[in-house]
């Protein structure tokens, strides 16, 4: 695509034109029905690793997705043609798969361009040396609202953190987060960053490096989740050694100086940038379980806050390295190789560590996505100490989130191997919370796994 198409199509003015370069399928009278109340567009890149898209597509267009996923769209930067024949092996319905075979590489813009094509109000975002499973994508769409939200594993969540600004005074507010390794993300955002680059006048490097620029550009904290995509192979990797770094992180000051210049005219009506904060907690930690759709989020106190210090998005690598001097080894070992997301993988041998020892006010909550069976046990796999904690904490459960009904049911634990399986009944509900009001502990949590069990 031309850049003078591309910025035609960014008005709206070539939409026609956009959307004819896609491959798209007559979609035949039969037709899955499940599909019809689906409301999200994921996008693909391809250049090197097909075999990565085709194992990425079969997940995506698994029965397990079908109320959620109503269209796969591959867009091709590789200058070899690809076709329906080479998604044989997904079992993917031709009703569902796109493929666009792009006149030239257009680098990450493209995920924007064809989310912004899509007739879906939401699209998934993933790179192809990652598999998101469904459970997890099932679980981003249940819970996205008016924001994106972004998978991350946990390096890269600490990375996100060190990588941000926070100065209400300059009302300048991000963290920087990567789309590849799997993010929901509202359609018209899409369009507005779009719009927005064009605006700016970005150059052509700039505009094909648009990963570099979305969660900056937004000003706004982006809502994480700590997950762990199964990786697939990375031959071919466009980021590579000091070289790939430097570029992303030349593109990342570019935005910087972008959002910074934004701020500086804030008198001027500008798409896409949020102009206020947004009543979001930040530092709650969130995860999505694996083997059901669920959602686990603690608010206990992890990584250090980010610095107020700062007033521009210009001094982010100032920012890194001074948060960065405040991570000690233990913290950073501990937030690294126990994340919240081992508590929901359904694997027992793996486990949760709290980056600090047990404080009172600490909480779990369970959120199930809708409201359960009748009656259930909220399982807990744990440590000795941390069964003997859990006998003294409190439990409740809600359908809203807002109104909290306590449970009066007693804890129950018994030996498991050389932990211990501890149980609470509960009732009917969608949210399920755990909270310890006692004194601090010398110990942290230790979680192997929690679940509900009818």
């Amino acid at each position: 695509m031309s850049r003078r198409r591309f910025l035609l199509a960014l008005l709206g003015v070539a939409s026609i034109v956009l959307c004819a370069t896609f491959t798209l399928r007559p979609i035949p009278s039969n037709a899955d029905p499940q599909r019809s109340s689906a409301d999200v567009t994921a996008v693909l890149l391809n250049w090197a690793r097909l075999s990565n898209v085709v194992s990425i597509v079969t997940e995506l267009c698994s029965p397990q997705l079908a109320t959620v996923m109503k269209k796969v769209v591959i867009w091709n930067n590789s200058p070899r043609p690809i076709g329906y024949n080479d998604f044989v092996d997904a079992h993917c319905p031709p009703t569902v798969l796109q493929i666009h075979n792009s006149q030239q590489n257009e680098y990450f813009q493209a995920r924007f361009l064809a989310c912004a094509n899509a007739s879906t109000p939401y699209c998934f975002i993933q790179d192809d040396d990652y598999l998101v499973k469904s459970e997890a994508i099932r679980s981003l769409r249940a819970r996205v609202e008016d924001h994106d939200i972004y998978l991350l594993p946990p390096d890269e969540v600490l990375s996100s953190r060190l990588l941000s600004i926070n100065s209400p005074s300059t009302k300048i507010t991000f963290s920087f987060s990567w789309l590849g390794y799997g993010a929901l993300i509202h359609r018209n955002h899409a369009v507005s960053f779009l719009s927005l680059l064009m605006r700016l006048g970005t150059s052509q490097e700039e505009t094909r490096m648009a990963d570099n620029y979305y969660s900056i550009l937004r000003n706004s904290f982006p809502e994480i989740w700590t997950s762990a995509p199964i990786a697939l192979s990375s031959e071919g990797a466009f980021t590579v050694g000091d070289a790939g770094v430097a570029r992303n992180n030349k593109h990342i000051v570019a935005a910087t100086k972008y959002l910074d210049s934004i701020v500086a005219n804030a008198s001027q009506a500008w798409p896409y940038v949020s102009r206020e904060s947004r009543d979001f907690n930040h530092k709650l930690q969130r995860s999505p379980c694996l083997g059901r759709s669920c959602v686990l989020e603690s608010n206990m106190r992890s990584l250090p806050d980010i610095l107020d210090t700062f007033r521009t998005a210009g001094e982010i690598f100032d920012h890194q390295e001074r948060l960065g001097m405040t991570l000690s080894e233990d913290i950073t070992s501990t937030f690294l190789n126990y994340p919240l997301s081992h508590a929901v993988d359904a694997d027992p041998q793996t486990s949760f560590r709290s980056v600090h020892n047990i404080a009172d006010g600490d909480s779990l909550v369970l959120d199930l996505l809708d409201a359960g069976p009748d009656a259930v046990d909220w399982v807990w796999l744990v440590d000795a100490d941390t069964a003997q904690v859990l006998r003294t904490s409190s439990y409740s459960h809600s359908t809203d989130r807002s109104s909290w009904i306590e449970s009066r049911g007693s804890v129950s634990c018994r030996p498991s191997g050389s932990l211990e399986e501890c149980r609470i009944p509960m009732h009917r509900a969608r949210f399920f919370r755990m909270e310890y009001r006692h004194a601090n502990l010398t110990f942290p949590w230790r979680i192997h796994e929690t679940w509900l069990d009818t």
